[in-house]
């Protein structure tokens, strides 16, 4: 070695620690990735969720380190350049949702760098139905006015990537304080932190934060990542009950069936829960309810399980074959002893009729299982608003058994006292002394039952048995329980009014019931499938194939054909017949195959014979079943109507019986204490007070009972009724079934 290498060697031996110092933290950065948080709907607080994202994905490599960026930088991902893009907020129409019916002012709320290219993407759609959209950037430390939330008909919500949970939420209380509803168009993490509503096409941010990580994956590994086209989303919108409630808005029971409800409806524990707060509890937390709704997703499967048979079917196969060796010999290399061969076939059905029906069938089923859906909620409104209203009738029991019972220890005192001056005997005492016991154990009996009902009330409405549960009283007065309402006045009047009146509620009711929605739609299945039967008979099922094969082995006697031999003399004679124009085959290679076939069954054991048969006996059985169920949704409609009438006009009736009856038991106060009336008769006239209270106390309820009922029949959620649900109860109108409050 000269002196020059010996020089070079020492030089490098020098700079060998420098170098690997300044190596180090490069190879430590390429473990790290920096990322714009404005990219994510939460900001840094969905940093920690995506590094789980990425350690899951790294299977035992170094798992790479996510940390935030500036503004504007971090890494860059294919098609990612802005979370909020055009094609996604207007994938739907926020201004057609449900919160937002008859605003003109809606709020654009985001960030800076956002709203503006959000306000613009959704200008067309706002224009369209009239509103006008007033973009309004926000940040922490700068909040809205409350100018220009009193201004405001409504808010839409983008990703606020720089709030965190608690400014969320007090950025959503100033709304709901402003009494502007509120829905996120983005972001449906909002809807828990006090924001009303989810857009449905809102962000599924867990499938969000995969596909980032899934990039970030493939940078990491030295991969091209795919373009982020598309955004996820989630598959039903959220409502907060809460919310609703402090906005008094009552969200139509198409949206309360088709949401994932948050919060309560109902107030704190210790104040008063009204009956529609109620019925939005049961509708939210009942546990026989969301097993109804999952056993309806679960099922909405075999739609996609029917399309399945349209769709391509590519597998792979192998074969290993092992035949004698006479036979093999004979074949002349064509079939060898022993044989291995694997291939790939697709096979893709072209026509087939029982397919085709079972695609309409399954659709069918699922919009009647919709539709039962709606029934089984309606059902459990109802029974929620029986019971709460027996809750009601219970406690104005207690009040008037309470009064009774005071009345009745007062009257033995009076007579242990007369007793004591020897104005009356111990005969009189007696009786007083049995009387009070009788009036302490009604009263007992009622707290009892209430006891009872109220744990019953809790199952339903979601809670613990032993929660606290106070039952506001409605307003008989007010016109969502048709209170002062002339049009119910003018039902009230005469027996054609109320004849006509039915007449009215029972095409409506027809019309538009969802039992008889369920059963129209298994009418339509069984139909399509008693079609489907007799078609068999003489329709082909028509399908493709194509197959690749290949040898993988051939072995032993036959591997070859006699003029494939090695032999000079062999190959010289097939190289003359060759030149002669005679070609012969080879051995083994591959082999393809595409095919079209059409299959028609002739005969089954009679099995198609039997199930057209018993399809058309089941077409039959569900007519019968319809033609039950609109007898029966009319005679309760009729009856929930009368009784209506019937329990209104009692109400007065029997307040007038109760006034009487309180003013002949103090007459009868007074000629007993003179001395002028039995002691039979002064129980008497006590008894008849409490009868009388009684049925005056359960006048109300029973009319409220009756209303329920009626609502119930009509397919109205029972409860109090905006305008739209009184409109369709009095006047019969139908029109409003799937835009109104009720449905």
């Amino acid at each position: 070695m000269n002196v020059t290498a010996w020089k070079r060697l020492f030089i490098a031996l020098l700079h060998a620690p420098l170098l690997i110092l300044l190596l180090v933290p490069a190879a430590a950065q390429a473990a790290d990735a920096t990322l714009d948080p404005r990219l994510l709907p939460g900001g840094e607080a969905d940093l920690p969720t995506l590094q789980q994202e990425l350690e899951r994905l790294s299977a035992g490599r170094p798992t790479l380190v996510v940390i935030p960026a500036m503004p504007g930088a971090g890494t860059r991902l294919p098609g990612l350049d802005i979370l909020e893009t055009r094609a996604f907020l207007t994938a739907t129409d926020p201004f057609g949702l449900e919160p937002l019916d008859g605003a003109s002012r809606v709020l654009l709320i985001g960030s800076a760098w956002a709203v503006d290219a959000a306000a613009e993407a959704l200008a067309d759609q706002a224009r369209g139905r009239g509103i006008a959209l007033i973009p309004l950037a926000v940040d922490v430390y700068a909040e809205p006015g409350n100018a220009i939330l009193q201004d405001a008909d409504a808010a839409l919500i983008l990703a606020l990537p720089e709030f965190d949970a608690a400014a969320q939420r007090g950025l959503f209380a100033r709304l709901t304080d402003a009494s502007v509803p509120s829905v996120a168009l983005t972001d449906a993490r909002q809807v828990e932190r006090g924001a009303l509503f989810s857009s449905p096409g809102a962000l599924d941010v867990e499938a969000w934060l995969r596909r980032v990580a899934l990039r970030l994956d493939d940078i990491a590994a030295g991969r091209a990542p795919e373009p982020i086209d598309s955004r996820p989303e989630l598959s039903r919108s959220w409502l907060n009950l809460e919310t609703a409630a402090r906005l008094d808005w009552s969200p139509s029971f198409a949206l309360l069936s088709r949401s994932r409800l948050l919060g309560e409806a109902a107030s704190p524990a210790a104040s008063t829960l009204s009956l529609g707060q109620a019925v939005a509890l049961a509708l939210a937390d009942n546990l026989g309810l969301a097993a109804a709704r999952q056993e309806v997703d679960v099922e909405a499967f075999g739609r996609e399980l029917a399309a399945s048979r349209y769709r391509p079917n590519l597998y792979l196969e192998a074969t290993g074959r092992l035949i004698d060796e006479t036979r093999a010999r004979a074949a002349l290399g064509q079939q060898p002893e022993r044989l291995a061969s694997g291939g790939a076939v697709l096979e893709q059905l072209l026509f087939s009729e029982p397919a085709l029906a079972a695609i309409e069938i399954a659709d069918s089923l699922d919009r009647a299982r919709r539709a039962e859906l709606e029934v089984e909620s309606l059902d459990l409104a109802l029974d929620v608003s029986r019971e709460f209203l027996d809750l009601l009738r219970l406690e104005a029991s207690r009040a008037v058994l309470e009064a009774d019972l005071a009345l009745a220890r007062a009257q033995r005192d009076q007579a242990v006292r007369g007793e004591a001056a020897g104005a009356v005997g111990r005969g009189e005492v007696a009786r007083f002394e049995a009387e009070l016991a009788q009036a302490r154990e009604r009263q007992e009996q009622v707290v009892a039952d209430r006891e009872r009902l109220k744990i019953a009330v809790n199952r339903r409405l979601g809670r613990t048995p032993a929660a606290s549960l106070a039952p506001a009283e409605p307003d008989l007065e007010s016109l969502e329980w048709l209170g002062g309402d002339a049009r119910f006045s003018e039902v009230l009047d005469s027996p054609e009014s109320l004849a006509a009146w039915q007449e009215r509620l029972v095409t409506a009711a027809l019309r538009d019931a969802a039992e008889l929605e369920a059963l129209g739609e298994l009418r339509h299945a069984v139909q399509r499938e008693l079609t489907s039967r007799r078609r068999a008979f003489w329709l082909p099922e028509v399908g493709l194939e194509a197959r690749y094969t290949g040898e993988l082995y051939r072995g032993g006697e036959g591997a070859r054909a006699p003029w494939e031999s090695s032999s000079p003399v062999v190959q010289l004679g097939v190289g003359a017949l060759e030149r002669a124009g005679l070609s012969l085959p080879e051995t083994g290679g591959d082999q393809w195959s595409i095919g079209v076939s059409a299959r028609l069954p002739l005969y089954a054991g009679g099995r198609r014979s039997i199930e057209r048969d018993r399809a058309a006996a089941r077409l039959e059985q569900v007519a019968l079943e319809d033609a039950e169920a609109r007898l029966g949704l009319e005679a309760r409609l009729r009856a929930a109507s009368v009784e209506l009438v019937a329990a209104w006009r009692r109400i007065t009736l029997r307040e007038e019986a109760q006034g009487h009856a309180q003013e002949a038991l103090k007459l009868a106060e007074v000629a007993w204490r003179e001395g002028a009336l039995p002691q039979v008769a002064l129980i008497d006239a006590r008894t008849s007070a409490r009868q009388a209270g009684l049925a005056a106390a359960e006048a109300r309820w029973q009319a409220l009972q009756a209303l329920v009922h009626l609502q119930r029949a009509l397919g109205i959620t029972p409860g109090p009724m905006g305008a739209l649900s009184r409109d369709r109860l009095l006047a019969g109108a139908a029109t409003l079934a799937l835009g109104g409050e009720e449905r």
